[in-house]
């Protein structure tokens, strides 16, 4: 028999009926759950008693034989009672001390009532609440039937089923979609003036540490977990209901899932064209990419993120904090007007970025995130993580570029034992350590630091480049540059200053300095090679 949907001992010695009695023993045991009420008083009561029950009785029929008092207790803990009510006045005068300490030696509850209680009103009030309690469970199987039946036919959302179940629950409730990596939650009134004022993370944490946890799992495959929170002397949700409600829940996760996957499998393969395929039709490609709510012609950038197995922490524990990482990092997407795509991958995800109409442009947005992503990525110690983004570009061409700078982000980061975020604009010369192909990442180095330097055409930017040649050469002496170059001291001023507008780099920056310094190197390096293989072919 199943005893979770009855109420304890110690609840329904908290009504009024009891006021007046008094616990002599068992008080650990007071969490018993209490079945019904025996009023049975025979000598061969023993026989007509079941477990959980709540026998209250006079000890009439055996008040006179001590053996059958001195048995008495024994014979109920062997049984299986909830524990005994004896209301002493009448017959015993006073519950007898061997009583006392066979109980308190069995642990067993036993009850003194006073001597103007009736064994009716007892009766009754157990009765209440024993068809309180089987109203509240019908109540409740019919309010997650409901639910069931809007999850499958109307499409209850994660946010729909929280609040349904705290209705049904009573507490708050924290739902953690382990597949989808999404959470959602509704609070009960106590909680919510308590709660309102934390942060998402801090607030789903408190909730986590509160309340009872149940995994979802359907053949061994998990698909979350749901935290129900109570008050003190809240009674946990029915077995029975609650096993309808850890079903329920997966039906709306695996939903959700199947639609994601369609989607992001749409839209991986769409995008894998882009990069991949040679684009003959850009008109059309847009007519395409209007199904995903793309402009291609927009700048557009690429975030890349690997997950990496840490076998110290527990996997309830990553699953828990992937799925807050995630909704963490949507939400800072949304906050910085950033339109997402997510692209599932064996290890991790790419993630396509794009600026909102009329948000904040998206290389500031992008500078944004760089500086927040390592600040939430810490606040998740049991994932081990690296992430690699890349510039915006614009148009189709753009997005290969995109890929291919978070390929080489995300290399960098990895080689960092993961735990690491790269921008593309942070590499610096690591990018030519790291390409897969260094002769043709060695030209993009050249020409994206140097600028127009790297292949000047006006007389202007020769002059520019004969300048900068100098400086290093001189190292960073002025005076000795104007006159190498036969130019006055202002003009070598001005020169420089011309330089670091153009490159955007700062000489004062050591890193600048050695970034631009080994560009002209390998520039020169680059032209050298170039007229050693013009002079080797054939005539």
């Amino acid at each position: 028999m199943e005893y979770a949907n009855y109420p304890t001992l110690g609840e329904l010695l908290r009504q009024d009926i009891f006021s007046n009695s008094q616990v002599l023993s068992g008080e650990a045991a007071l969490d018993i759950p209490v079945a019904g009420v025996n009023l049975t008083d025979t000598p061969d009561y023993y026989d007509w008693v079941s477990p959980h029950e709540l026998l209250v009785t006079n000890c009439y029929a055996i008040c006179g034989d001590a053996p059958a008092l001195s048995a008495f207790i024994g014979h109920l803990a062997e049984k299986g009672l909830a524990g005994v009510c004896i209301k002493p006045s009448r017959f015993l005068g006073t519950i007898p001390e061997y009583m006392i300490s066979a109980a308190r030696e069995q642990e067993f509850p036993l009850i003194a009532l006073p001597p103007t209680i009736r064994f009716a009103d007892i009766t009754k009030a157990v009765s209440d609440e024993l068809l309180r309690r089987q109203t509240a469970l019908l109540h409740n199987s019919i309010a997650v039937n409901q639910m069931l039946l809007q999850t499958i036919t109307e499409g209850a959302s994660l946010e729909d089923l929280a609040q349904r179940i705290r209705e049904i629950a009573g507490g708050s409730v924290l739902l953690v979609d382990s597949i989808n990596q999404r959470q959602a939650y509704s609070l009960s009134k106590a909680d919510s003036a308590r709660l309102a004022v934390l942060e998402h993370d801090a607030l789903c944490q408190t909730l986590l540490e509160e309340a009872d946890v149940y995994e979802m799992q359907i053949d061994g495959h998990l698909f979350g977990t749901v935290c129900l929170c109570r008050a003190k002397d809240q009674p946990r949700l029915q077995t029975d209901i609650l096993s309808q409600i850890l079903q329920t829940i997966p039906l709306e996760i695996s939903r959700e899932h199947s639609v994601r996957k369609t989607e992001s499998r749409s839209f991986t393969e769409f995008f894998q064209h882009l990069i991949s395929d040679h684009i003959l039709d850009d008109s059309w490609e847009q007519s395409r990419a209007n199904a995903f709510h793309l402009d291609l012609s927009a700048p557009h950038a690429l975030l890349e993120l690997h997950f990496q197995s840490n076998n110290s922490i527990s996997e309830y524990t990553a699953n828990f904090q992937r799925t807050a990482f995630f909704h963490t990092l949507r939400q800072s997407l949304e906050q910085l007007g950033i339109d997402a795509h997510i692209m599932d991958q064996p290890d991790g995800c790419l993630i396509l970025m794009g600026s909102q109409e009329d948000s904040i442009p998206l290389d500031y947005a992008l500078t944004r995130l760089s500086s927040t992503f390592e600040t939430f990525r810490t606040g998740y110690p049991a994932l081990s993580l690296a992430g690699g983004c890349s510039r915006s570009h614009a148009g189709i061409p753009g997005l290969s570029l995109c890929r291919w700078e978070a390929q080489l982000a995300l290399k960098a980061a990895c080689s960092k034992n993961g735990n690491s975020f790269f921008h593309f604009d942070q590499l610096g010369i690591l990018r030519l350590l790291y390409s897969s192909n260094p002769s043709r990442e060695i030209g993009r180095f050249i020409r994206e630091t140097l600028k127009e330097l790297a292949s000047p055409k006006l007389s202007h930017e020769k002059e520019l480049l004969e300048t900068l040649e100098s400086y290093f050469r001189n190292l960073g002496n002025q005076r000795r540059i104007a006159q190498e170059l036969y130019i006055h001291y202002n003009t070598v001023a001005y020169r420089l200053n011309s330089i670091q507008e153009l490159t955007r780099m700062n000489l004062d920056n050591p890193e600048h300095r050695m970034q631009l310094e080994l560009a002209l190197y390998l520039r020169r390096i680059h032209i050298m090679d170039k007229l050693a293989s013009f002079a080797n072919e054939d005539p």
